[in-house]
């Protein structure tokens, strides 16, 4: 009867240890991704006409941006696969001396760690961003077409 109880509570212990040790508390606002520790000015630019010209070069890569917003588009998507539910999708068109691009930030279902959110800015800002590329191609028609998704957005100081 001993040994039973025992068992019970050291079970009952290492639940409430794995438990807590595992558990996903909620992500201060002032907490960023170990990626985004790294101040955002010491990372390279990258013009804008490179990302496009050779887009696979960037595939799942964190690059960093900088640009004026020349449009700012807010919808409400309904694509359920994205993050489950309805949700606010920013398209932000983005240009430097290079060309333009337009960039993503999927609000509650994005992954934008900043504190600035993209229906926050104005047409004719300069901003500086860190993206995700992501480079789908077609297997039918072999087009290849690429979308970059804000990871972190500020405004720019030069």
């Amino acid at each position: 009867m001993t040994a039973t109880r025992l068992a019970a509570v050291l079970l009952t212990v290492m639940l409430i240890t794995t438990w807590m040790i595992w558990r996903q508390p909620a992500m201060a606002s002032d907490e960023l991704p170990r990626s985004l520790r790294i101040p955002l000015v010491s990372r390279e630019r990258i013009p804008i006409s490179k990302v496009l010209a050779h887009p696979d070069h960037y595939q799942m890569r964190e690059i960093r941006l900088t640009g004026t917003v020349t449009a700012i588009q807010t919808e409400i998507s309904t694509n359920w696969r994205i993050c489950g539910f309805a949700h606010e999708q920013t398209v932000l068109t983005l240009e430097d001396d290079s060309g333009q691009i337009e960039v993503i930030d999927r609000g509650a279902c994005g992954r934008n760690f900043s504190a600035l959110k993209a229906p926050m800015l104005k047409v004719g800002e300069q901003i500086d961003l860190l993206v995700v590329i992501m480079v789908t191609t077609n297997p039918d028609s072999r087009e290849v077409a690429s979308e970059a998704m804000i990871r972190f957005l500020d405004r720019a100081r030069y």
